[in-house]
C-alpha cells in the first residue's frame, strides 16, 4: 500500500479516537434492551457537556440522533434504542445499531440528512463544534460527548442520561464500570510490579497513547506505567528508536483498522528483538473497537487490560 494511503488511513484512525477512536454497551448492557427507560418528569433540563457549553433541552428526547459510535453505545446501553433515529456508518455495535438510518459518516455526518430527520436531541463528538452551532440555530438541541479519561467517560454517561430521562439507567451504567475498577483495584494492590507498557494505535508510522487519554487511564488503572505518559499530546507519534530505548515490558497492539495487522511485532527487525516485551512474549492484542470507545464497554476494556498487564492476577 502507498505511503500516502498509510497516513490517510492513520488520519481516519486519529479522528476517531479524537472522538475517542479503542477504539465502543458494556458487557451484558449494550444490545437492545428489553425494559423502556423510567420517565422522567424533570423536563426542561439544562446540561453542560464536554465542551462547556450550556445546553437546554425543552422535553423529554423522543428522536435522537448520535454522531459517534461510542454515543451510540451509551444509548443503547440507556435502553433508548428505539429513540434512536440516526447514526453514523462507523455506528456497528451493538448489532442493531447498523440497521438505524445513517447520517454519514463520523467526521462528515450530513447537516440536511440530520435535519430531514426532525431529531429534538443530537448526541455529537467534539469534531463536530461547527456542526453542533448550525444545528443549534436552528433551534435543534445538540450535546457534545467528548470524555478524555475513564472518570470523565463515566460524568458523560451520566450527563446523557440527564439529558434523555434515563438518569437512574445512566448511573446504573457508571456504576457498573465503577464496580469493576474497585475490583480490578482490588488485586493490582497485591503486587508492586509495575510493568512499563507501550500501546500502539498505528504502525508506520508508530502511534500510541499519551495523557489524557482513556487508554493512558486504563493502563495506569490496571497496574502498569504507559511509557508515553510523559509524551507532549495526546496522541503522539514515536519512531523505533523511542520505543526500544523505553524498553517496555509489555506490548498492547488493537487491531480492526486493517493495516494494523499487517506488521508482525515479533519479525520486527534491529533493536526491536531485544525489547523485554518482544523476547518474554509480553504482546497482546484488543480490539480496538471496545479499547477505543469510552463507553459502556469500558467495563470490557478493563478486563482485557488487566488480563495484558498482570496476567498472573487476572487469568
Amino acid at each position: 500500500m502507498r505511503k500516502t494511503e498509510l497516513f490517510t488511513k492513520l488520519v481516519v484512525v486519529l479522528i476517531w479516537l479524537a472522538f475517542l477512536a479503542f477504539l465502543s454497551g458494556c458487557s451484558g448492557q449494550g444490545g437492545s434492551q428489553t425494559k423502556q427507560p423510567t420517565p422522567d418528569k424533570g423536563f426542561p433540563v439544562t446540561v453542560t457537556d464536554d465542551l462547556g457549553r450550556q445546553v437546554k433541552i425543552e422535553a423529554e428526547p423522543q428522536r435522537i440522533i448520535s454522531l459517534s459510535p461510542s454515543n451510540t453505545e451509551i444509548l443503547f446501553a440507556l435502553g433508548l434504542d428505539k429513540r434512536i433515529v440516526g447514526v453514523t456508518t462507523f455506528c456497528n455495535y451493538p448489532p442493531e445499531a447498523q440497521d438505524k438510518e445513517k447520517v454519514g459518516g463520523f467526521s462528515d455526518p450530513s447537516i440536511e440528512k440530520i435535519v430531514s430527520l426532525k431529531p429534538d436531541l443530537v448526541v455529537a463528538g467534539d469534531l463536530h463544534a461547527k456542526i453542533a452551532d448550525e444545528l443549534q440555530k436552528l433551534s435543534i438541541p445538540v450535546i457534545v460527548v467528548s470524555p478524555k479519561s475513564i472518570e470523565g467517560t463515566l460524568e458523560s454517561i451520566e450527563m446523557v442520561g440527564k439529558a434523555t430521562g434515563c438518569s437512574t439507567e445512566a448511573r446504573q451504567v457508571a456504576q457498573s464500570i465503577r464496580s469493576k475498577m474497585d475490583e480490578v483495584k482490588a488485586k493490582v494492590q497485591q503486587t508492586k510490579d509495575r510493568p512499563r507498557v507501550y500501546y500502539e494505535v498505528w504502525y508506520n508510522p508508530l502511534v500510541t497513547a499519551g495523557p489524557k487519554t482513556v487508554i493512558n487511564d486504563l493502563i495506569s488503572l490496571c497496574g502498569g506505567i504507559n511509557i508515553a505518559d510523559d509524551a507532549a499530546t495526546a496522541w503522539p507519534q514515536y519512531s523505533e528508536e523511542m520505543v526500544i530505548a523505553k524498553n517496555p515490558d509489555v506490548i498492547i497492539h488493537s487491531y480492526g483498522h486493517g493495516d494494523l495487522q499487517a506488521a508482525n511485532l515479533y519479525d520486527r527487525p534491529g533493536g526491536w528483538r531485544q525489547i523485554n516485551a518482544v523476547r518474554q512474549g509480553h504482546i497482546y492484542t484488543v480490539n480496538a473497537d471496545i479499547v477505543n470507545r469510552p463507553g459502556p464497554r469500558l467495563v470490557q476494556a478493563i478486563d482485557e487490560f488487566a488480563r495484558c498487564i498482570h496476567p498472573e492476577l487476572f487469568k
